[in-house]
Parts: C-alpha cells; structure tokens; sequence
C-alpha cells in the first residue's frame, strides 16, 4: 500500500475481512479490528490527528488535548501557529483537513473511529496487518494506573478552582473533562472494568456543569469525594 486508500476502498478491505468492530491501545499506538465473533482479524499501529465534535460542530488537534498528552497518546503535531482548536467546522472539512496531514505522514489510510454524539476521532494508520495479536495484560495495568492518575489530578484541580471561586471556568473545565472522560473510555483503557466509570464520569461531569453556579457547594464538596475516590491503587 504505497498510496492513501479512500474511505470507500478502506471499507471494502474491511468487508473483506469480516470486520464489524474496532479496539484501541493508543498510548501504544495500536489499532485492532475484530469480526462478529469478536476475533482480532486485523491490526496496525496508529497516531492520532484530531478529534471532531458532533455537539458543537468544532475540532481539536490531537496533541492539544491533555488526557492524550498524560496518557503519551502518538499524535501528529498541530500545524505550527494555528489555534489547535478549530470552531464552526463539519464532519467532511474535518475529514479532509485530518486527511491532508495523514498524507503528508504517508500513512496506508485515515481512520474516523467513532467518539460517541456523532464524534469521530481521526487517526493516520500505518503497517496494516491482517490477522490477530496477543494481548499484553501488563499494557492494561500500565493504562489503567494512568487513567486514575490522571483523572483524579482533574477532579482534584477543579475542586481547588471551584473553592476560589473560578465557577465560570470550573463549568467550562467540567465539559471539557466529560469529553476526555469519555475518549479515555473509548480510546485507552477500553476493555478494562475502569472503562464503564469513566463514562459515567463523562456523564456526572455534565450534571456537574449544570448545576452550577446555583449549587456550586455541593459541587465542590462532590469534586472532593470524587477525587479521592479516584486516587490511584498501590499494586
């Protein structure tokens, strides 16, 4: 594959191994797809672009949000002097803008891998290999360890904003975290029993931002529980 496959050819080779699935290991780099049966038929390594928000139509370039940044998530780099945040965009304009850096890293295809409301997180694919591969259960200690750290220094940072009475920004901060809450979900501990309670983290976080400024005690004492409940374990 010395040229960038289109979506439609990228289907067909999907079609033509069964695939109706797809998993991701991308603090690894890696990306596995599996057949009704659930067997791995296919895998490659990968590096995140951008992820595109269906919600409000915007897009963010990969390397500019924090959780992939902790998690050591392969990300191409954001073109240099540009807002890595991207506002009024659609689907196809974020496609075609993922595209365009994926070639230019002469990656085999662009991959949309859905995010949920829509959303899609565009990654450039590389060394496409049908067939499966073992799985190494130390990898899913090692981002588990790494998704509770991380979301407990979140939880832990807003608290502290919200007590000096940053409310504004801390339910700004609480929809960005819903957002990353759930792409942690999707993208780097998926598979591990830490996956459903992150997502219902992504959930609790847009309870939170609601709620505030009117309750913004409970919050704040909630963020607190949260938090330490969050604390990584010692194994």
């Amino acid at each position: 594959m010395s040229e960038t496959l289109s979506f439609p050819q990228v289907q067909s080779l999907f079609d033509s191994l069964g695939v109706k699935d797809f998993g991701a290991d991308l603090p690894e780099g890696r990306l596995h797809w599996t057949d009704a049966a659930g067997k791995v038929v296919a895998t490659a390594r990968c590096r995140a672009i951008l992820s595109w928000a269906g919600g409000n139509h915007s897009a963010l370039w990969a390397d500019a949000i924090d959780s992939f940044k902790d998690a050591g998530v392969p990300c191409l780099e954001s073109p240099d002097g540009e807002n890595p945040y991207v506002e009024d965009i659609d689907e196809l304009e974020a496609q075609e803008m993922a595209g365009q850096a994926a070639q230019l890293v002469s990656a085999q295809f662009l991959y949309a891998a859905p995010t949920g409301g829509g959303g899609k997180l565009f990654l450039a694919v590389t060394e496409f290999t049908p067939g499966g591969r073992d799985p190494d259960p130390a990898d899913d200690a090692r981002r588990v360890q790494a998704a509770r750290v991380w979301t407990a220094g979140r939880l832990k940072r807003l608290g502290e904003l919200l007590a000096q009475g940053e409310v504004d920004q801390v339910a700004s901060l609480l929809g960005a975290l819903s957002g990353q809450a759930r792409q942690q979900a999707d993208f780097v501990v998926r598979g591990t029993d830490l996956a459903p309670r992150l997502s219902g983290l992504a959930t609790q976080a847009q309870l939170w931002a609601s709620a505030l400024p009117d309750q913004a005690d409970r919050v704040a004492y909630e963020l607190g529980i949260a938090a330490h409940a969050w604390e990584p374990t010692q194994e």
